[in-house]
């Protein structure tokens, strides 16, 4: 060791001479940027250049820090290989361990020359600490790829202490490691006598583990480990996977969702889930989240005639243990339901029906015709007869004007719906519809025959027969019109209008001009009411 030491001596003495001439350092040759102890091993003296060709040569002197620049070099170090490319530009080159028989701190001289000869020397270009260093060593991660079933990772290592110019190592006990899970997840241990430390971490996603020390003897890392989590194979095994229902009423699609672990199928718990209707564009999906036997229960009202839902893990959050692609269809044939809305029926005083109407399709969309039949009872229990069927559009509002009415009597709307579109039928509440009936009893003109010039008397009695009564009764202060067609014409005439007695009865007299037909009538009755007369008279005029 004495010689080298003394060879390195000489040697060096002729580099300091070179370092020591003015004008050395030429602009177009290398830069030397800084010199260092590697991070992974002090004794280790890393170069970083940055140059414009190749560089041909390193050449490094060692000298104690605090000493003068004009004193000779401890060490003279040419041995460098370029470890590392920071750029095309720019690299790092480092030197074998280097040996010396004095601890502690050295000042960097660097020369660095490049394939065109040119030569920069850079004095005091950093330091090298050559010190007793902490060392992580047989630093280990198990399992690097844990599966749903072994999702704990156990991180060991060794902490030492390394002489550089000897490379021996002494257990470092007490020391305090920093380890880091999952990328982010920062944990702390304290080594044993022996040096040793472990500890375990559940992971959640996998990523880089590596170790730390940063205590009084410096700093020391190891590359990281990348743990890579195993996805178990999953499936969804569904109760049932084919519904038919009516509209507005909701499905549950329940079943249990599992993973593969070797040849068995088994219950995943805690995985948010949702379902949709299958390649949907504007999505609502229901979500569930799987209990601790892996079930599930999710609930969706469908629409339209049919139906095709997805099961499918939700986005997030991310599970690397499991594969999440998998995907169940659910089918739903829906049957559309029908109602009748803005129903209405009115009877007018000559006994002629309106009837108004809507038929709302409910479960699904569509344009399609139907057809509404109107239908009457006269006790609104028993037969039912259709008076008329009228063609409807969903959702349209339809009418239907003079349609023969009765007196009395209920009036209800149906649609029979369609099993080929898969439409259920319906029926509207039924409406009652009636007036009272209104004659004109033992009307008469006279006298006949009668002497033109003299007077014809026409009279009778209005009476009503009211909703429910058998017996006619007087209707007494009511407007009757006597109404006039001569012989050979078509055309009634209005004579009078005469106000019938608290009996109902009435009378008025004319002049007798021409032949003709006399007839009195309830022409404007209330809404309560029917027009009624009497019997039509002809008198002869002579």
């Amino acid at each position: 060791m004495r010689h080298i030491a003394r060879g390195l001596v000489t040697a060096s003495a002729v580099l300091v001479g070179t370092l020591a001439l003015p004008g050395t350092a030429h602009a177009a040759g290398p830069n030397v940027k800084d010199a260092y102890s590697d991070q992974a091993d002090w004794s280790v003296l890393d170069v970083r250049l940055n140059y414009s060709g190749d560089i041909t040569k390193v050449t490094a002197t060692l000298r104690p820090v605090g000493g003068s620049e004009s004193d000779a070099p401890v060490a003279t170090i040419t041995d460098f290989t370029k470890k590392y490319y920071v750029s095309s530009w720019e690299g790092i080159w480092a030197s074998q361990p280097i040996h010396l028989d004095t601890l502690g701190d050295y000042t960097v001289d660097v020369e660095a020359t490049d394939s065109a000869g040119e030569t920069t020397v850079q004095q005091n270009a950093g330091t090298l600490h050559y010190q007793k260093q902490p060392v992580i060593t047989g630093f280990a991660v198990t399992p690097t790829e844990p599966d749903i079933e072994h999702r704990t990772v156990t991180a060991t290592g060794d902490m030492v202490v390394r002489d550089p110019s000897t490379r021996e190592t002494v257990p470092l006990p007490g020391a305090t490691v920093g380890l880091t899970f999952d990328e982010n997840q920062d944990t702390t241990v304290v080594t044993d006598e022996a040096g040793h430390f472990a500890a375990s971490d559940e992971t959640t996603s996998g990523g880089w583990t590596f170790a730390q020390y940063n205590g009084d003897l410096g700093f020391a890392t190891v590359p990281w480990v990348d743990v890579r989590p195993q996805a178990a194979p999953t499936r969804f095994v569904l109760d049932k996977s084919s519904f038919h229902v009516t509209a507005g009423d909701k499905v549950d699609v329940t079943g249990t969702l599992q993973y593969q672990y070797g040849d068995e199928w088994k219950p995943l718990a805690g995985i948010p889930l949702e379902m949709d209707y299958k390649d949907c564009t504007t999505c609502n999906p229901v979500e569930a989240t799987t209990d601790a036997n892996g079930r599930f229960s999710l609930v969706k009202s469908p629409w339209g005639s049919k139906s095709v839902f997805e099961v499918a893990f939700q986005p997030y959050p991310y599970n690397p243990f499991v594969q999440r692609t998998t995907t169940a269809d659910v089918t739903v044939a829906v049957t559309a339901t029908t109602k009748f809305t803005g129903f209405t029926a009115s009877l007018d005083k000559y006994a002629q029906l309106t009837v108004n109407g809507t038929l709302d399709l409910i479960g699904r969309d569509t344009s399609d015709q139907a057809s509404v039949d109107i239908q009457y009872s006269a006790d609104g229990k028993t037969g039912w007869s259709t008076k008329k069927t009228v063609k409807t559009s969903f959702g349209s509002q339809f009418t239907v004007e003079k349609l023969p009415g009765y007196t009395d009597g209920y009036w209800r709307l149906h649609y029979g719906g369609s099993s080929t579109k898969d439409i259920k039928g319906t029926l509207s509440t039924a409406l009652r519809r009636n007036r009272a009936l209104t004659r004109v009893k033992d009307a008469n003109a006279s006298p006949e025959p009668v002497t033109k010039g003299h007077t014809i008397t026409v009279k009778g009695v209005l009476q009503e027969l009211k909703v429910g009564s058998t017996t006619w009764k007087a209707y007494g202060g009511k407007k009757v019109q006597i109404l006039f067609r001569p012989k050979g014409k078509t055309t009634w005439y209005l004579m009078a209008t005469v106000t019938t007695q608290t009996n109902g009865s009435f009378a008025k007299g004319f002049k007798a001009t021409q032949d003709g037909t006399w007839v009195p009538v309830f022409l404007y009755p209330d809404s309560k009411h029917f027009v009624g007369d009497g019997r039509e008279d002809y008198v002869d005029v002579r």
